[in-house]
């Protein structure tokens, strides 16, 4: 009982200094709400975002079936939200080098014809020089339809034979034969080149690791927020722990420690306060963080019993990282700059900062030896996708089996440091 009431003198000694003097901890808990939540209010909207469209002048000169379907290209429903499409003559150059426009695209005459009969055509396209993005947005859009259009005419040849005629200036009503004919056409056309087409041999397929994005819109600023600040917070108790851990050393710099050890108290309890202390605060300042989190979700399905779990391994994790690192370090000064090289490192190769998919691929097959990954993924899936201790069991584990090692390893190298140094 009398080495408990000495632990919890010195536990209450070291929070008493750090309630007088709290800005540093305030500052450290401050930039992760801070942060996410600027990057939330930068790139989050409930709104459809805002895209700057391509206005686009169209000079058709051919008036013909494919130059229709030309102008269609632009003119569609999902194109809409991207081109806004004008139908001009023979003004739009002069319009056009008065800047009013992103780019002109003109239909020569004979468009159609030349399609439809397999000869060399052109389209036109006049970029403003003013702009870069927009009219190459139009370039693309355009090489692409020309694409279209050529690889179409050579593969349906047989069934344009026999729709050409039936376009002629002045042709009577299309005979009900000659629409069979040309429907068999396609259909034979189809089925030569299917085994190629369909199913295609490349298709893309979007995903996000780490969160369910079905369960909050990525345009959601709170989305945004809650997706941003688990890994941030993660830095932020780290950092907490170095600060609170440097203490140590810090008192062995002012001679502080020298006359505490002169009293009947061993290294080892120095050092278990100390690791306490860290532990609390960690503690303490997680759960704050988790509070603002959770209010921020609009009070989301949270498991807590899962939540107790990973927090608790991961206070053991930063009070066992803090500790081997000053065990490591011969001054304050230098654990801090070693704790901050280790810390950043760690966070950015982890997708705590940056998102894993954005991350070259050679980092992200170390994420899953990181544990500011485990922390950061399996707070994520906490508060995003409502899982519970069997989601996110795994990584509180993992967290837990390495705190104890470092808290073990740690309290080793500062006990020997502190009696080959500092102990009488």
């Amino acid at each position: 009982m009398g080495r408990l009431r000495i632990l919890a003198a010195m536990v209450a000694k070291d929070l008493q200094r750090r309630r007088r003097a709290p800005l540093g901890v305030i500052l450290i808990l401050a930039f992760p709400l801070v942060f996410a939540g600027i990057l939330a209010l930068s790139f989050g909207s409930a709104s459809e975002p805002k895209v700057p469209k391509v206005h686009l002048l169209i000079e058709d000169r051919d008036d013909g079936l494919v130059a229709k379907l030309v102008r269609s290209a632009f003119t569609a429903e999902q194109a809409e939200k991207y081109f806004e499409v004008e139908a001009v003559g023979a003004e739009g150059r002069q319009r056009m080098e008065d800047g009013e426009a992103s780019a002109l695209l003109r239909i020569p005459e004979g468009f159609s014809r030349d399609v439809l009969d397999g000869r060399p055509t052109t389209l036109e396209l006049v970029r403003n020089p003013s702009q870069s993005i927009l009219p190459e947005i139009a370039q693309q859009i355009t090489e692409v339809v020309a694409e279209a259009l050529s690889s179409a005419t050579y593969v349906l040849q047989g069934p344009l034979n026999t729709l050409r005629p039936l376009l002629e200036d002045g042709a009577e009503d299309v005979p009900d034969l000659s629409v069979a004919t040309i429907a068999v056409d396609v259909n034979h056309v189809v089925r030569r080149v299917g085994s190629v087409l369909f199913p295609p041999v490349i298709t893309v397929e979007q995903a996000r690791l780490g969160v369910d994005v079905e369960k909050r819109q990525a345009s959601d600023p709170v989305g945004i927020f809650l997706v941003v600040l688990p890994g941030l917070a993660v830095f932020a108790l780290f950092t907490l722990g170095d600060r609170i851990m440097r203490d140590i050393l810090t008192e062995v710099d002012q001679g502080t420690l020298r006359r505490q050890l002169s009293a009947p108290l061993g290294t080892r309890t120095v050092i278990v306060a100390k690791a306490l202390t860290t532990g609390l605060v960690a503690l303490l300042s997680l759960l704050l963080l988790a509070a603002i989190a959770w209010w921020a979700s609009g009070g989301a399905d949270l498991s807590f019993g899962a939540f107790a779990v990973v927090g608790g391994a991961l206070v053991a994790t930063v009070t066992g990282a803090a500790a081997t690192i000053y065990g490591f370090a011969r001054t304050g000064r230098q654990g801090a700059t070693l704790a901050s090289v280790v810390y950043l490192v760690l966070a950015f190769s982890s997708g705590s900062f940056i998102p894993l998919d954005s991350l070259p691929a050679s980092v992200r097959q170390l994420a899953p030896w990181n544990p500011f990954h485990w922390a950061t993924s399996a707070f994520q899936s906490l508060l995003l996708e409502g899982a519970g201790l069997a989601e996110v069991g795994a990584s509180a584990l993992r967290l837990a089996a390495l705190g104890i090692v470092l808290l073990a390893f740690g309290a080793h190298l500062l006990r020997r440091r502190l009696t080959g140094g500092e102990a009488p």
